[in-house]
């Protein structure tokens, strides 16, 4: 299959995790013998990376919405467009319906409601319809990233069109059980959606156990500021040796986050050894709550802590259950999505 992916950023530039997704569904596709190329956002001058030729227009990402002709012009020999969320998926769709081409979209964010509560007042109203104006659209498939975020999709109302949902991979290798001696570990974006002020409050109800805040943004003073003696604070990302280290030295690994579309950290825990206290129903073991509930979590996170070999074993069966997530799988499963499309289409 001839295969044109638009996504507003791709290596070397990163936003977040979508370009790593982004990056390894081309390079997986590629490796399985398709034609691939990518269109974003970047400097004209570089046209491959790792392998893969780029297409990059000289403007910010979001201007990507008014891309719509250099898209149809790049998609002129393609069978398939390929795009996501967010700023690439409106004027992928519509170069889409004026070439006659399947376009698939890959929802790697769905907030609907939710914006609300992330960014208070008229900056989430207007966010909720952006997304809505973006993704409102009669793409020819949609996919998820988890169950959940596609039942949360359709209970809001968004035009599923035979939308799935596709587990993404991870390469579980560099995440390694080690001595444990971080009681509790968060890591993330430093951001209200992802709970991590509930982090806090939980830390401050259990001043006997130590937790440890990996990430980094703009809320980083903050929290620094709010932060209770027990609380330790350290700002990595995944391009730094101790973040992978980080993740094999904690028992626990506690995201109460208020939205995630899959939790790529729940599964890095889980292939480090942690056990897994979360909002967000991945299937791991440790303890699943309700947003907000910190009361729950903070009194699970003490039990787990107490029962030191229950909390052992739940992490050893969380490293066998990481291994399902594998680019491989992804691969497969997308490529299958691909040729249903394809043939349906004749």
């Amino acid at each position: 299959m001839k295969i044109l992916i638009v996504h507003e950023l791709f290596p070397p530039q990163f936003a977040g995790g979508g370009e790593h997704l982004v990056f390894n569904m081309a390079k997986n596709l590629k490796k399985k013998g398709h034609q691939v190329k990518v269109l974003t956002s970047g400097n004209p001058a570089d046209k491959e990376y790792e392998g893969i030729r780029t297409i990059r227009l000289p403007r910010n990402r979001y201007l990507m919405n008014f891309a719509v002709r250099r898209i149809m012009k790049a998609a002129k020999g393609a069978d398939i467009i390929q795009t996501s969320t967010y700023n690439a998926a409106f004027p992928s769709w519509m170069a889409g319906k004026l070439l006659g081409k399947p376009v698939v979209c890959l929802v790697m964010s769905f907030w609907g409601d939710q914006w609300e509560h992330m960014r208070p007042g008229m900056p989430g109203k207007f966010s909720k319809f952006v997304e809505k104006v973006q993704l409102g659209r009669s793409f020819d498939k949609l996919i998820f990233l988890s169950d959940f975020s596609r039942d949360y999709a359709m209970q809001s109302g968004l035009p599923m069109n035979g939308a799935t949902f596709i587990n993404p991979g991870l390469d579980v290798s560099k995440y390694k059980p080690d001595y444990k001696d971080i009681e509790v570990l968060f890591s993330g974006r430093f951001a209200k959606q992802k709970g991590v002020y509930d982090v806090l409050k939980i830390a401050k109800m259990l001043p006997h156990i130590n937790f440890t805040l990996m990430g980094w943004g703009e809320e980083e003073e903050e929290i620094r500021r709010l932060a209770t003696e027990n609380v330790t604070i350290v700002n990595y990302s995944n391009k730094d040796p101790e973040f992978y280290e980080h993740y094999g030295r904690a028992k626990i690994f506690l995201l109460p986050s208020y939205g995630e579309t899959f939790g790529f950290v729940l599964v890095e825990a889980a292939a480090a050894g942690c056990a897994v206290v979360s909002t967000i129903p991945l299937g791991f073991l440790g303890g699943l709550h309700e947003r907000g509930n910190v009361e729950a979590m903070a009194k699970n996170i003490d039990d787990l802590i107490q029962n030191h070999e229950e909390c052992h074993k739940m992490g050893e069966t969380n490293v066998q259950l990481a291994k399902k997530f594998t680019w491989d799988n992804f691969t497969d499963k997308l490529e299958k999505e691909y040729e249903k499309l394809l043939h349906s289409t004749k």
